[in-house]
């Protein structure tokens, strides 16, 4: 099983505006999708397109909190819940030339809560599992619970990526995780204090410029490029990436084939205007012609 933990989720709505966007005008009958969100959720949402086995693991609240089940539950992707007060956050993306995004607070999260749902997920565990642990975090928890999760969980699993920013990254990091996988300006800040060669995979997604991948010492640095698509919606294309390739390494692959299967899915996820939706038949298309070089 993969576990996705989604630290503070959000139930994300998606607006395609048919025309540039003005402040203080009104569009009327706009279509517009809901999705489970938060970051882990949409690693979830990815590997349950590639058919993998997810469970999300998060923290809800409310009604948004119970709308995401729901929304997790259509899409029969199990999840490990603990309740919390007050209501789960909404994020807003409009879809135009450029694309606003508006993201709400979440509810306070108790380090009781969080070590609650921490044990609930250590007793579950097997030595073939992977975990995820993504995106911001709540109110109430700081870098410390990364530590305590990581810590906790790491003895029980095969393996867990995090895909984190700030001193939560840098938590990640120290408490030595398998791979930290940030993006190119979530791993700039940090850039002294993460290297680039020492014992664990670390991984930069840099969107059209492809992926930097630093393997452990004494391997050299590779960079995977993908053929260019035409992009509709980029938010989430990093939580796909980042499913495709723990549900790769689940099955057993290699990291060079699971990165060059990760980016090809999350490739083929910018060209859809869902948040972390694949267009698999493109995915299929642009695999054969994704590529990894000496970086």
């Amino acid at each position: 099983m993969i576990y996705a933990v989604t630290f503070n989720p959000s139930v994300d709505m998606v607006f395609a505006l048919p025309t540039p966007l003005h402040p203080g005008d009104t569009y009327n009958h706009i279509p517009w999708t809901a999705y489970a969100g938060g970051k882990g959720n949409n690693v979830a949402r990815a590997i349950n397109q590639l058919g993998g086995p997810v469970t999300a693991v998060g923290f809800y609240g409310g009604a948004m909190g119970l709308l995401m089940r729901q929304l997790l539950a259509e899409q029969h992707i199990p999840c490990l819940k603990e309740s919390v007060r007050g209501s789960s956050r909404v994020s807003l993306t409009l879809l135009q030339e450029k694309i606003t995004e508006v993201r709400g607070q979440g509810p306070e999260v108790s380090h009781r809560k969080s070590r609650t749902l921490l044990e609930r997920l250590r007793r579950r565990l097997t030595s073939r599992d992977w975990i995820t642990l993504s995106g911001s975090l709540p109110p109430g928890l700081s870098a410390d619970d990364i530590t305590e999760w990581v810590h906790t969980l790491r003895p029980h699993c095969q393996g867990i990526i995090a895909d984190l920013a700030g001193d939560n990254l840098l938590a990640a990091y120290k408490a030595e995780v398998t791979a930290v996988c940030p993006n190119a300006a979530e791993y700039q800040p940090l850039a002294h204090e993460l290297g680039t060669h020492n014992r664990m995979n670390l991984v930069i997604t840099e969107g059209p410029l492809g992926v930097l991948w630093y393997p452990p010492d004494p391997f050299p640095t590779e960079r995977i490029y993908a053929p260019a698509v035409t992009v509709k919606n980029p938010v989430g294309a990093g939580d796909v990436f980042l499913g495709s390739l723990v549900y790769g390494l689940w099955q057993g692959q290699d990291w060079r084939s699971a990165l060059i299967r990760a980016v090809a899915a999350a490739s083929a996820s910018v060209a859809t205007e869902g948040v972390s939706e694949i267009d698999l038949a493109l995915f299929q298309e642009i695999l054969p012609h994704v590529y990894m070089e000496p970086a």
